[in-house]
């Protein structure tokens, strides 16, 4: 994502109705129709440069600030470009420490060096570690991430670069928000998995017919102690809006010395991109679903497996479980993976369950992150192995069934689950 510096000098802050101020982006736009054929000329240049080194790719990158006429604003795409962009390490680059400290033990023997003898600690380490003495200069600094090596180059049109330049200007000015508020209404399941992979503080609410708003706690606000790494986490949850339509966006963002407001819609330089998105929060959830699929086929017995499509309602919030399993003659059951937590977490999750009160709920948790050790029995049906003691006696209280797994979520056993707590909505006290 772009640094401060490549986002400030296109910041302004315009008065707005009654005398306040509002922050707007000045966005890039082709209006004369040259802003185009310039990015289709670096998106070549990328893809001519797959195959040399980091740093050859941004010195390429940098020399084209000589023609724009705004350095500022190529600074800002080059970073771009080279976020899209696939490196990777250069064949044997994990042998570097042991090349250099070689080289340098030599290099100290022969010291003072004679001159013209300038090859002799290379020749000298080169023998040493059994290498040819080419392969010594090459290695010796293969680690430096400037010699990572551009394996493929963005394959984007130059539309599809424009508008994630412009994501980027508009996410990069969130690293100040203390606070954010989205409301989604048709990508409401886009936004909630966002937000709860990128592990942000927030509360969600309903907000009308077929709409939830979110709040999200800024990297801004005073008690978040990693501001940085908070505000990247943040920055996903804003190029992940690129994927959806009818959100807005309302944030309060600290600048000179002011809060003042910003705002985003998903017009203009913003509109909705045709960027794959990807379909899982995590491992274990495609795991799962992949498992229903491959192993026991599209339908099992009558069972339908959904993502993500039954929020429910708790008072003034909302929880919304990872799956749905639906049965032809009317039944469901959901299903929640608890797969990572801190404390905190965990207590916000099981209070949200405790008031839910779902007995169709089928709760699998990933044993291996528990806290603490037990052998107290397997609840809801399940087997009796060592697990976390704490969370024994957490889950004891809730409704539904609890299942466990180790580093695969096994269908088997989520099944048998899903079929004893399955009933048709509305009826019990689901």
């Amino acid at each position: 994502m772009l640094r401060r510096p490549q986002v400030e000098p296109f910041l302004r802050q315009q008065s707005a109705s009654g005398g306040d101020a509002v922050l707007e982006v000045d966005f890039l736009q082709d209006r004369i129709g040259t802003v185009r054929p310039f990015l289709r000329r670096l998106l070549r240049l990328l893809r001519r440069l797959e195959g040399s080194p980091r740093r050859t790719v941004e010195d390429a990158l940098r020399r084209q600030q000589r023609r724009v006429r705004d350095a500022r604003r190529m600074d800002g795409i080059a970073r771009t470009l080279l976020s899209l962009c696939r490196f990777s390490s250069p064949p044997d680059a994990d042998r570097a420490p042991d090349v250099r400290w070689e080289l340098y033990r030599r290099r100290g023997e022969l010291w003072p060096p004679v001159p013209g003898d300038e090859e002799a600690p290379y020749q000298a380490a080169a023998a040493a570690l059994g290498l040819p003495v080419d392969r010594v200069h090459t290695l010796l600094f293969s680690d430096d991430p400037g010699a990572r090596v551009l394996v493929r180059a963005p394959r984007l049109s130059p539309a599809a670069l424009l508008h994630r330049y412009n994501v980027d200007l508009a996410r990069g000015v969130l690293l100040d928000a203390v606070e954010m508020e989205i409301e989604a209404g048709e990508g409401w399941r886009d936004l909630f998995r966002m937000v709860k992979l990128a592990r942000l503080m927030h509360e969600i609410r309903p907000a009308g017919q077929g709409r939830y708003r979110v709040t999200v706690t800024g990297p801004a606000a005073p008690f978040v102690l990693r501001p940085q790494r908070y505000g990247i986490r943040l920055a996903r949850v804003v190029l992940g809006l690129a994927w959806t339509r009818g959100w807005t966006l309302d944030a309060r963002v600290v600048h000179k010395g002011r809060i003042v407001p910003y705002r985003l819609r998903p017009v203009g330089p913003l509109r909705p991109s045709r960027l794959r998105r990807p379909r899982f929060d995590s491992r274990w959830e495609e795991d799962l679903a992949l498992a229903f699929v491959e192993k026991l086929g599209s339908e099992r017995d009558g069972w339908t497996l959904t993502r993500e499509d039954v929020p429910i309602a708790l008072g003034g919030e909302v929880f919304l479980p990872d799956f749905t399993v639906r049965h032809s003659d009317g039944r469901e059951a959901l299903v929640e993976l608890v797969g990572f937590w801190t404390p905190e977490y965990l207590e916000t999750k099981l209070r949200k369950l405790r008031r839910a009160g779902l007995e169709n709920l089928v709760l699998v948790v990933f044993r291996g992150l528990a806290a603490g050790r037990s052998t107290e029995p397997g609840l809801g049906g399940g087997g009796s192995t060592q697990r976390g003691g704490i969370l024994v006696r957490e889950l004891s209280d809730l409704p539904g069934e609890i299942t466990w797994f180790a580093q695969r979520v096994r269908i088997g056993p989520v099944m048998a689950a899903v079929e004893r707590v399955a009933r048709e909505p509305g009826s019990g006290d689901a």
